[in-house]
């Protein structure tokens, strides 16, 4: 896992601000950002953008808004990963979450999904070698995935970003540094 030849940029960012669950009557998926989550997008995009030559996103509209207008600047296509979806409640895989599992289910349903995310990270480190991925995922996804990689790297974990922000991860041989940065 996580073998790369060459240092390696993976900015991960949680999608913009979106129209709230409350009173929205499509599905979840489809729930797009706000008005604010795109002028967020548009400010993440021009911050965000140097270097970028990859993007990967969930297939949630509000991830996909979120990097529209950075893919669009650096020319690149959005790929979208199924893996990178919302946790909805950490409840999978529901036979490990419930019964006898149930008293501890968040925990294992969070490993679960860190697992999910892991994975894709994985990849994008072996496939941008020497470059600079981007991914976009949900704030329950995410911080499963950043605290794995604290606990296995043994590296501090980054300060936690607002909406518009990101974490940048630096994969070197065998070393991450994560940080958080907050958009002015």
């Amino acid at each position: 896992m996580f073998s790369n030849s060459a240092p390696m940029v993976l900015d991960v960012l949680p999608h913009c601000s979106s129209v709230s669950r409350d009173g929205w009557q499509g599905a979840d998926d489809e729930r797009p950002l706000s008005d604010k989550g795109f002028k967020e997008a548009a400010i993440l995009a021009t911050l965000a953008a140097a270097g970028v030559q990859a993007v990967y996103t969930s297939p949630a509209a509000r991830c996909r808004q979120t990097v529209e207008p950075l893919a669009e600047i650096v020319g690149a296509p959005i790929t979208l990963d199924d893996r990178l979806r919302e946790a909805s409640g950490f409840a999978e895989p529901a036979v490990w979450t419930e019964g006898i599992f149930a008293p501890i289910g968040q925990a294992l349903g969070g490993a679960w999904v860190a697992g999910r995310g892991i994975a894709v990270v994985d990849e994008l480190v072996s496939r941008h070698s020497g470059g600079h991925a981007v991914l976009c995922s949900h704030g329950d996804l995410i911080p499963a995935v950043l605290v794995h990689l604290a606990a296995a790297f043994g590296c501090p974990l980054p300060q936690v970003v607002d909406r518009g922000g990101w974490y940048r991860l630096q994969f070197g041989t065998g070393e991450l540094s994560m940080t958080g940065i907050h958009p002015a």
